[in-house]
């Protein structure tokens, strides 16, 4: 018997059934620091063998969005996806690359905590999205 992919094992565990086109689109967006668009996922899966209609790119990419396996990002005023990390996290966001880090949410969590203290707003750490610059693109 052999092991499943690791798309694959995302999508079982997400509860979507794991069609050719949601393996292909997950698979594409595995270990990718930056956000990329429907139309980029589009354009690179149709560069390979793999030849997908862009409707199918836009559901395969809502659907794995919905399931939790995709966050979206607002990237120069187009929804842009990216594969996270299940954890809670936050992240960080550069302008200049737009580059996405992941921050654990325990180095916010006191800032969150005085934010509290001091507004009473009480923010959802679940989802916490912080623009900047990243360390590389500050010494260029």
């Amino acid at each position: 018997m052999t092991t499943p992919s690791v798309p694959d094992q995302q999508l079982q565990v997400a509860g979507l059934i794991p069609t050719a086109q949601r393996r292909a689109v997950l698979a594409l967006l595995l270990g990718r620091s930056r956000p990329i668009t429907a139309q980029a996922v589009h354009a690179e899966l149709n560069r390979t063998d793999r030849h997908i209609g862009l409707t199918t790119v836009y559901r395969a990419l809502h659907s794995l969005a919905d399931a939790g396996l995709l966050h979206t990002f607002d990237l120069h005023g187009q929804r842009a996806y990216r594969h996270c990390g299940v954890a809670p996290h936050q992240h960080l966001i550069c302008d200049g690359c737009d580059a996405v880090l992941e921050c654990p949410p325990d180095l916010v969590a006191t800032w969150l905590r005085e934010l509290h203290h001091h507004t009473g707003f009480i923010p959802h750490s679940d989802r916490l999205d912080l623009r900047g610059t990243c360390a590389t693109c500050a010494t260029t």
